[in-house]
């Protein structure tokens, strides 16, 4: 019998055809359905939550909690590196391209950090340990993981995983951009090397700067030396690293000299980039705004640890390259506002005297904000000059008004000595007088040593006094290493942000990518690492600035200084 030709051989295949076309189910598993993804449209799913109608995703978790937005956007919890994390007993898989399309196998080097980041209990160990196999995920079974939890191998995900209600385009779309996603490993690496550069500018203090790069070039000689002697064993070593030994790379320093003004930097790192590309940038020490390099760090995915700078970039900081110990100028001004309106009494009156380079007009713009925000009614007068012989009349001027003004707030900007030598010969009769941690070296230089509680001084460090173990192991590290300590608090910074640098680049095992080792960073940088340089250290998630606060500070008889504030966090 000829099926085809007989009667109900028709309306039965007219009625599969409407099953398939109209039946609501999800077109990316039904045969040659597959729709063509957006890679642009499948990242805002991914970072932003959002589909390609602008609307906020909407899901389920833990099997009938309702969740949508932002908040449950793929890269909370994948990150940006699609790398996974772990968090909370939870190992949270990766999901990039190359590990998504291949077969699972348990790889001790990608398993590695996530074992030793914290204290996991023995059922985490163990799932870490025996993973379940599965087959590669082909774009049918990426979206029925995505929707309904189930990988390649039949094996049920996470209940934590939310289960996400995306239609066919924007669940194509988010395929696309996970094929996509850490493909390829970052520029300025090689088998053997990792390049990896400084930033320094000629018109920054000869001293300081010769101090920060004698620390990063003992660093580079010290960690190479160790590596080589690690290498020289083969396969084999005492130290278990019998696994990792080919995720090791030599560090090549390449030292940055930026000349010249702010506005041209940009045009000089480019072509620097262009000569030599590099994986990182290590830190810095640059007179002048560090925005032009942020920006050129943000321009290239590239990140930048923990430069010496009292002008970072504070603007839409969150998940950007670069990271701080804090937020500079800015945070000081903020803290000084904070400190000023919780004195008692309060003062009413106040006059700001800043200079135009960025070191004064920054934090006086920082500081009018923050005292106009905290407490509108305080009269605030606000001089900007441009010279000492401005500031020596405007001192002059002040010294006239018999006490109308209740606190006097200096931004001596890169003319510090001059200011100090002004107010050592005319220090107005002010009940509070406060200048920046950066005029604190200058005061003392010039004799100021008699305990004056008129003259405060912001101060976003750790205390003199405080006791750190880890300081002394650092002196000493430096004394065997032959490096000359003159400059302790940028040469214990420069190292603080050496040790990340190499735990970062120790953890990523062979999967080098920048966004990784960010992520990395992130997670260290509260550790046991913190040389004395700040009270706490310590970042989340797309946070930038490691330290938030500071002191309010006098000098004392000894030629030191000692707090009159608590830690202020503003």
């Amino acid at each position: 019998m000829n099926f085809q030709s007989h009667p109900r051989f028709a309306v039965y295949f007219a009625l599969l055809i409407i099953v398939v076309i109209f039946i609501p189910g999800r077109s990316l598993i039904a045969k040659n359905q597959i729709l063509t993804g957006d890679v642009e449209a499948g990242r805002l799913i991914y970072l932003k939550g959002l589909t390609t109608n602008n609307q906020p995703i909407e899901a389920v978790t833990n099997q009938d909690v309702k969740v949508s937005g932002p908040e449950f956007a793929c890269v909370k919890c994948h990150r940006l590196s699609g790398m996974g994390s772990s968090e909370g007993g939870k190992y949270v898989l990766p999901v990039t391209g190359p590990i998504l399309l291949a077969p699972r196998e348990l790889n001790r080097n990608r398993i590695f950090s996530k074992l030793f980041h914290e204290i996991r209990s023995p059922e985490f160990v163990t799932r870490m340990r025996q993973p379940r196999m599965r087959p590669a995920y082909t774009d049918e079974s990426l979206a029925r993981a995505i929707r309904s939890g189930v990988d390649p191998g039949d094996y049920t995900l996470d209940p934590v995983m939310p289960r996400y209600n995306l239609s066919d385009q924007d669940m194509a779309n988010l395929v696309a951009y996970l094929k996509t996603l850490s493909v390829e490993h970052d520029p300025g690496i090689d088998s053997k090397i990792v390049h990896i550069a400084t930033i320094v500018n000629d018109s920054s203090d000869p001293a300081a700067r010769d101090a920060v790069l004698s620390t990063i070039r003992g660093y580079f000689d010290w960690f190479n030396l160790a590596l080589a002697n690690d290498l020289s064993k083969g396969n084999f070593s005492t130290y278990n690293h019998s696994d990792f030994v080919d995720s090791y790379r030599r560090w090549q320093l390449h030292v940055w000299t930026l000349h010249g003004t702010p506005d041209t930097w940009a045009e000089q790192l480019a072509k620097a980039y262009k000569d030599q590309p590099v994986f990182v940038l290590a830190g810095g020490f640059v007179n002048g705004l560090w925005s032009p390099i942020a920006q050129f760090c943000d321009k290239e995915r590239m990140p930048c640890l923990f430069p010496n700078t009292d002008l970072p970039q504070t603007t839409n900081e969150e998940n950007t390259y670069s990271f701080y110990f804090s937020r500079g100028l800015e945070l000081e001004a903020e803290v000084l506002a904070r400190y000023l309106d919780e004195k008692s009494p309060v003062p009413q009156t106040m006059v700001q005297i800043s200079f135009t380079d960025p070191y004064g007009r920054i934090p006086a713009q920082a500081f009018a904000t923050a005292v106009n925000q905290r407490n509108p009614s305080h009269r605030l007068e606000s001089v900007e000059v441009s010279s000492k012989a401005a500031f020596t009349d405007v001192i002059d001027r002040i010294n006239t008004r018999h006490g109308d003004i209740d606190a006097l707030v200096i931004w001596p900007g890169e003319h510090t000595p001059e200011v100090i030598s002004v107010l050592n010969k005319h220090l107005p009769d002010i009940s509070v007088i406060a200048l920046p941690s950066n005029a604190l070296d200058s005061w003392q230089e010039q004799g100021n040593q008699a305990e004056n509680e008129r003259v405060i001084f912001t101060y976003p460090y750790e205390l003199p006094t405080a006791y750190h173990p880890r300081a002394f192991r650092v002196r000493a590290w430096m004394r065997s290493n032959r490096i000359e300590i003159t400059h302790p608090l940028l040469q214990f910074q420069t190292y603080y942000m050496l040790t990340l640098l190499d735990y970062g680049m120790r953890s990523m095992r062979g999967d080098f990518f920048r966004d990784y080792f960010s992520e990395f960073i992130e997670s260290e940088a509260e550790s046991n690492l913190n040389n004395g340089t700040h009270p706490t250290l310590g970042l989340g998630p797309g946070q930038r600035f490691a330290s938030k606060g500071a002191y309010i500070m006098i000098p004392d008889q000894k030629n030191k200084v000692r707090a009159i504030s608590r830690w202020i966090i503003p």
